[in-house]
């Protein structure tokens, strides 16, 4: 009985984690809406900033060219 309720929950691999939520973290949708940035551009974040926030750097959210040689990053704009 015990064993039985220990196995209850599983824990999920990427591609199972990215089905339950519609393919990415909840956070991207968030970042999105208020349309987080990163790059020396008016209205972003820093380069450096990039990773204060969960799972940005799997959100392809915009980043400047600039940050990729600097943070080690991609997604530019």
């Amino acid at each position: 009985m015990k064993k039985s309720i220990l196995n209850v929950g599983k824990a999920l691999n990427k591609a199972e984690q990215k089905k339950v939520t519609g393919g990415e973290p909840f956070q991207c949708a968030y970042y999105r809406q208020y349309n987080l940035c990163f790059g020396p551009v008016p209205g972003c974040q820093p380069c450096g900033r990039i990773d204060d926030y969960v799972n940005a750097r799997e959100c392809g959210l915009f980043t400047h060219v600039s940050c990729e040689d600097g943070g080690g990053f991609s997604g530019g704009f």
